[in-house]
């Protein structure tokens, strides 16, 4: 049915607007990389840059649904799933770079420096924006009353 849809909860909210910060300091913070390499280090750092940029920002956007996707469960739950997330996230992604960078292949098309300096910098802006994002939020800090 159009229009019908239901309104989204506090916690979904919240999230979202996470996973909007997020995604907002990630991507400014590789195309500021991106267009860095592409200028100073020439084509190959530019395009590597970018590879990057895309992989992290992937990983972080789908880890960070994973979170808007449990929102509104138990918060034991919640709490097991973003760490659950985040380890992944953080795992793949330095599996994902090791195995590149040390393989003969990804070393000879990709510039390293440019790969491991976007990697770290779209890291940065998702958190930097995220915590922004997150010092904005209103959360309470007592529990709701409960209906008798």
């Amino acid at each position: 049915m159009r229009g019908s849809r239901r309104p989204l909860s506090d916690n979904v909210a919240r999230a979202r607007a996470l996973l909007i910060g997020g995604t907002i300091g990630g991507h400014t913070a590789g195309a500021v990389a991106v267009v860095c390499f592409f200028l100073f280090r020439g084509e190959r750092a530019g395009i590597s840059a970018l590879l990057a940029a895309a992989v992290t920002l992937a990983f972080n956007i789908i880890g960070m649904a994973v979170q808007v996707a449990v929102a509104d469960a138990e918060p034991k739950f919640v709490m097991m799933a973003a760490l659950a997330s985040y380890g992944t996230r953080v795992g793949l992604l330095g599996i994902v770079l090791m195995t590149t960078l040390s393989s003969p292949i990804g070393s000879s098309l990709l510039d390293p420096t440019a790969v491991v300096v976007t990697t770290i910098s779209v890291v940065l802006g998702w958190l930097g924006w995220e915590f922004w994002a997150y010092s904005r939020l209103r959360i309470p800090v007592f529990d709701p009353p409960t209906a008798p």
